[in-house]
C-alpha cells in the first residue's frame, strides 16, 4: 500500500511516536495525534466503508466530526466517527456491514438490481405472509447499515455533571473564543464548549499567522478564566436555558452529560461546508476543500496526487495553495464566480478517474487522481 503521508509537516501530529493498531485484521500505523481515519489515509488506504444500500465504495469526504463516510468499528464499540476519533495503540479497528471484505463486498451486487430497490420497498415488499417475518428479519439484517452490538461486554460508566455558568459559548473558533473573552472580562463565568479536539476553528487548517492567532486567542481566553471543555457537543438548549453538553474526554467514565443552567447561551457554531452536487459527488476521491486542507494541515497528508479544484471564495482558493505546496498537480482551477462548474466525476472501479467540466462556453474532460 502506498504511503501518502508527505515527510514534513502535520501541525497535530508527534511523528516521534508511532502507534501500531490492526485494520481490517491487518497491521497498520499512524502517529500520536492523528485521527483513526487520517492514520488509514496516510497509509494509502482510500477506501474507509460502503454506501449503506448499494454498498458503492466510499472514501474521506470532510475528514472532521461530520463526515458521513467514515463510521467504523472500534473492537466492541460501533458507528466510530472515526475522522474524529483520535488513534491510540492497539485500536482494532474494521469496515463495517460488508461482506467477505471491504475491497470485495459481494452486496454492492445490489446495485444490478436497484431500479427495483426504491425507496421503501422492504415496507411493500415484506408484508405477507406474515408467517415468514421472521425469516425477512434475518435478511434484511444483513443488509442494515452499521456495526455490531456487544450485548455481553462488561457495563461501561457514564458520568454527569451540573454546571452553573453564566455563559455557556457553543463553538471555539474565533468568534466563540472572542465572546468568551468579552464575556470573561465583565468578570462573568464562562464555559466555552468545543466538540473538535483543539480550539481554534478554520484558523487552524489556515495559514502560520492563523494558528498563531488561534493561540493567542487561546491564551488570551485561559487567562481570562474561561473554563475550556474540548471534544464536546452542545446538543441542545432547553427551557430556562437549560444547556445540554455531551463530554467526551475523560479519564474515569466513557462519557458525561453535562447539566449547564446558564443565564446567557452564546451560539458560534461556525458553518458546515456544503458539498456541490453533481453526477458522482460521492466517488471516492471527491472531497471538500476543507477535508483536503485538513489532511495536508494537521496531519501532514498528501490528498492525491492530481487535482481539479472547484472554488467559489477565498477558501478554495487557499485550498488551491495548500494542495500546491503538498506536491499536488493542481490540473484546473474550476471557478464557480466565472460561470464554471463540475457536471460529472468519472469513475473506474469506484475510484475518482477524472471529470467532465461545464461553462457557459464549452464542456471538457479532466483526468483526476
Amino acid at each position: 500500500m502506498t504511503t501518502a503521508r508527505l515527510p514534513t509537516g502535520g501541525a497535530d501530529i508527534d511523528r516521534s511516536e508511532s502507534l501500531k493498531f490492526t485494520w481490517n485484521g491487518k497491521t497498520a500505523s499512524g502517529f500520536a495525534g492523528d485521527t483513526i481515519v487520517s492514520a488509514l489515509h496516510g497509509s494509502g488506504h482510500q477506501v474507509i466503508s460502503r454506501s449503506m444500500k448499494y454498498h458503492r465504495k466510499r472514501g474521506v469526504l470532510t475528514a472532521d466530526f461530520w463526515d458521513p463516510n467514515c463510521s467504523l468499528q472500534v473492537g466492541d464499540e460501533p458507528n466510530v466517527r472515526a475522522a474524529h476519533r483520535l488513534l491510540e495503540a492497539g485500536m482494532k479497528v474494521s469496515a463495517q456491514n460488508v461482506w467477505p471484505s471491504l475491497e470485495r463486498d459481494l452486496k454492492a451486487a445490489n446495485g444490478l438490481v436497484g431500479r427495483f430497490l426504491t425507496p421503501g420497498f422492504y415496507y411493500k415488499t415484506f408484508v405477507r405472509p406474515e408467517s415468514l417475518w421472521p425469516q425477512y428479519q434475518k435478511i434484511l439484517r444483513r443488509f442494515a447499515p452499521g456495526g455490531k452490538v456487544d450485548f455481553e461486554s462488561a457495563p461501561q460508566y457514564y458520568d454527569k455533571r451540573y454546571a452553573h455558568p453564566d455563559v455557556v459559548v457553543a463553538g471555539a473558533g474565533p468568534t466563540g473564543l472572542a465572546s468568551a473573552i468579552a464575556a470573561a472580562s465583565t468578570g462573568a463565568q464562562v464555559l466555552l464548549v468545543e466538540h473538535e479536539h483543539k480550539v481554534g476553528g478554520h484558523l487552524r487548517w489556515g495559514t502560520d499567522a492563523d494558528r498563531r492567532l488561534a493561540a493567542d486567542l487561546e491564551a488570551k481566553a485561559v487567562a481570562a478564566g474561561v473554563e475550556i471543555i474540548t471534544n464536546a457537543t452542545v446538543t441542545g438548549r432547553y427551557d430556562h436555558n437549560w444547556v445540554a453538553i455531551n463530554q467526551r474526554t475523560l479519564d474515569a467514565s466513557v462519557e458525561r452529560l453535562i447539566k449547564a443552567r446558564a443565564k446567557v447561551l452564546v451560539v458560534a457554531a461556525g458553518l458546515i461546508e456544503r458539498p456541490y452536487v453533481f453526477s458522482g459527488n460521492d466517488t471516492v476521491g471527491v472531497m471538500t476543500a476543507g477535508a483536503a486542507r485538513r489532511l495536508i494541515n494537521f496531519w501532514g497528508i498528501r490528498p492525491g496526487t492530481t487535482a481539479v479544484a472547484m472554488v467559489a471564495n477565498e477558501h478554495g482558493d487557499a485550498a488551491v495553495g495548500d494542495l500546491e505546496s503538498a506536491g499536488v498537480t493542481v490540473a484546473k482551477v474550476v471557478d464557480g464566480r466565472k460561470g464554471q462548474f463540475v457536471s460529472v466525476a468519472n469513475s473506474s472501479r469506484g475510484m475518482l478517474s477524472g471529470v467532465k467540466l461545464r461553462s457557459e462556453e464549452h464542456t471538457s474532460e479532466l483526468q483526476s487522481h
